[in-house]
């Protein structure tokens, strides 16, 4: 059945979170601080890039079942399920940094005047969500009122890029509570998903399969978004800790990956050497799950070591870089992708911002281009350019940061003729080697010494 829904904290998480309450039909209002955020969100447009989002967004204000607004009162009054859906960013120590959720359990106290679920969205520490709840309980009680107050962790899996999908059709559905009754009003705030009777959409594709429900104690939905994302980032360190061994061995990483992917137990995904995972999630939850690991007295080492590892792999573009042109300064580099993923306007932890850093640093001169970033208000030191030639104007190497599909099938003889080098750095192993060959550059991939090219000198 529909209920009313409200989703407190309009960013990423929150506005897919609204748009798609709204399209399984119901009644949402999503409570946003930020008048020019809530300005282009009420116009049925994101405040970033993640495809489909604002067709959903505009349809579902079209049915008047989705509606912002800057008030915490009215959202508050609105809803029987508040998803609190702000950020957590890591602070100095590695953990979280809970000040907008702590403003927001005080606004929450400060207005309520009904009962109310809690539901965090947000990823928080162990405990967290008890402690939202006691927070929210004791603003309440300081103007005299009582309330109950439900607490529900529901942590998310949502990929940039992808994320509609991801929320839409999730391989499973995690709910943590330590009572029944507000379990149960989750399940059926879900039912659409969990039994996948989306009303039909064009730009809603079908599932597979009927997503997993985990139904758990607080505790336990806390810890597997942390689980979850720490065992992916340890991966893609690892596949990337094989790739520097292949380099050094003359073996071809892509084939030990779809080798060890063939095996049902380990299974492809999150194999494929590169520059180490970036974006706001695998770094910030990592350090977050050491942080609690210590906090109750185990040093957990391969935590540790998994960001060590991606560390190290962000430096190996300026390695490649200066084996074949020796000093950089001076140097003209294109890099090409600056989102820390495909699809995404996203650099929060981007390995191109930390490569582009360092090049600066050593002397270089740093052109860039990316199909949605087009501006580096941090860096105004790197010239980004409005397409990819632009970028590769005489530059002494070009190297792929991020996947997009529009340079796996970039015009590389036009690329060998803007360029004054022939170097071309694949950092993500997403380029055809014969085809970079075949145009008179010189390949270098990650971990991919032993894959055989064409390649013919200028």
């Amino acid at each position: 059945m529909a209920r009313n829904i409200t989703v407190i904290g309009s960013g990423y998480v929150g506005t897919v979170v609204a748009g798609s309450m709204a399209l399984i039909g119901h009644d949402v209002v999503a409570v946003e601080s930020d008048p020019e955020k809530l300005a282009t969100l009420s116009n049925g447009t994101a405040p970033f890039h993640e495809p489909g989002l604002d067709r959903v967004l505009a349809d579902q204000l079209s049915t008047n079942r989705l509606r912002f607004t800057d008030n915490t009162a009215d959202g508050v009054d609105h809803g029987e399920v508040l998803f609190l859906c702000v950020g957590t960013p890591e602070s100095a120590d590695g953990r979280p940094d809970m000040t907008a959720l702590e403003a927001v359990a005080d606004s929450i106290g400060n207005v309520i005047h009904k009962d109310r679920i809690l539901v965090t969205k947000s990823t928080v520490p162990v405990g967290s969500n008890a402690w939202v709840r006691t927070r929210v309980e004791k603003t309440a009680a300081s103007r005299n009122l009582r309330v109950r107050l439900g607490s529900v962790a529901n942590p998310e899996f949502l990929r940039v890029g992808s994320a509609l999908s991801d929320y839409l059709h999730p391989d499973r559905i995690v709910l943590g509570s330590d009572t029944q009754d507000d379990l149960d009003v989750l399940i059926d705030v879900y039912r659409p998903i969990i039994e996948q009777t989306i009303p039909a959409r064009e730009f809603v594709r079908g599932a597979s399969s009927l997503p997993g429900l985990i139904t758990t104690s607080l505790a336990t939905a806390e810890t597997i978004k942390y689980a979850a994302n720490s065992f992916l980032a340890t991966k893609i360190s690892f596949i990337n800790e094989i790739a520097q061994i292949s380099d050094r061995v003359g073996a071809d990483i892509d084939v030990v990956a779809r080798a060890l992917g063939m095996d049902t137990r380990i299974s492809p995904q999150f194999l494929r050497a590169g520059l180490g995972w970036g974006g706001s999630c695998f770094g910030k939850d990592l350090a977050a799950l050491t942080a609690t690991a210590l906090e109750h007295g185990y040093d957990p080492s391969l935590l540790r070591a998994v960001s060590t590892a991606n560390e190290y792999q962000r430096g190996e573009v300026i390695r490649k870089l200066q084996r074949h042109l020796s000093a950089l300064r001076g140097r003209r580099v294109a890099l090409l992708g600056l989102s820390f993923k495909p699809n995404t306007d996203d650099i929060r932890d981007a390995p191109a911002i930390h490569i582009a850093k360092q090049l600066l640093a050593l002397g270089a001169v740093v052109t860039a281009h990316d199909p949605v970033v087009h501006s580096l208000p941090n860096l105004p030191s790197v010239i980004v350019t409005k397409d990819v030639f632009t970028a590769t104007d005489r530059a002494d190497a070009a190297v792929i940061i991020t996947e997009w599909q529009d340079y796996k099938s970039l015009d590389f003889e036009r690329v060998a003729a803007s360029m004054a080098g022939t170097l071309v750095v694949d950092g993500r192993n997403c380029l055809d080697p014969d085809a970079v060959g075949k145009a008179g550059l010189r390949y270098e991939g990650i971990g991919r010494a032993g894959h055989q090219y064409l390649h013919r000198d200028r």
